[in-house]
């Protein structure tokens, strides 16, 4: 049983440090990203349990993710990645467009914030390029994905939540905690109206919370 067991363990091991992302890590985070991008871009109710909940699931799974040893390389690498997701996951942050709909606070990605999205999604395969070159399994392949795609939105969630408070405005209920006679989502109440396009309507005082 030793013998037979030994092969099964070597290769799960060298399967999570293979230097080049699994299918599945691949779809995860395509998926992750592909549903930020798309729901933020048109605008959606800001949910302080959904700013959190996205970047600590992927953040937990990439680091549960980083099984057996990590070499100097490894870890250098994996704590230049997640720096530099940081950085622009905050700068997202600090771009994205805050206004009130329904009474309540929503957000909508600027241009700006998904070509910041780009340079991190450039910058992440120029990274683990010159981590696989440098020999840095755990640093370039499918073991950091996920954590520094977590670490990034993390520090997107940084900025944008004090932003939120400094609006005086209140988070988005959830579907299910909306109650009944409440506004859906998708409409806009005509005593408390607001353009998606961001502009005022002349018969009503609201306020866009943007990022200057």
């Amino acid at each position: 049983p030793e013998m037979t067991s030994s092969p099964a363990i070597a290769a799960a091991q060298a399967a999570s440090h293979s230097t080049i992302p699994s299918p599945i890590t691949i779809l995860l985070a395509v998926a992750a990203v592909g549903y930020v991008l798309w729901s933020r871009m048109k605008g959606q109710p800001l949910q302080a349990k959904r700013l959190l909940i996205l970047p600590v699931v992927l953040t937990v799974l990439g680091a549960t993710d980083l099984t057996g040893h990590l070499t100097s390389k490894d870890t250098a690498f994996l704590v230049a990645s997640a720096g530099i997701s940081a950085v622009l996951g905050a700068a997202r942050g600090a771009t994205i467009q805050l206004y009130a709909k329904d009474g309540e606070l929503w957000q909508r990605y600027r241009p700006i914030t998904v070509g910041l999205w780009l340079m991190l999604i450039v910058l992440k395969l120029i990274m683990m390029a010159v981590a696989h070159s440098a020999g840095a399994s755990a640093g370039g392949g499918s073991n950091g994905l996920l954590l520094t795609l977590g670490v990034s939105l993390l520090a997107e969630a940084a900025i944008v939540g004090p932003r939120a408070l400094a609006t005086g405005l209140p988070f988005a209920a959830s579907r299910k905690d909306s109650g009944v006679g409440r506004p859906a989502y998708g409409r806009v109440d005509s005593r408390d109206h607001i353009r998606t396009d961001g502009h005022h309507d002349h018969n009503h005082d609201h306020h866009d919370w943007a990022a200057g």
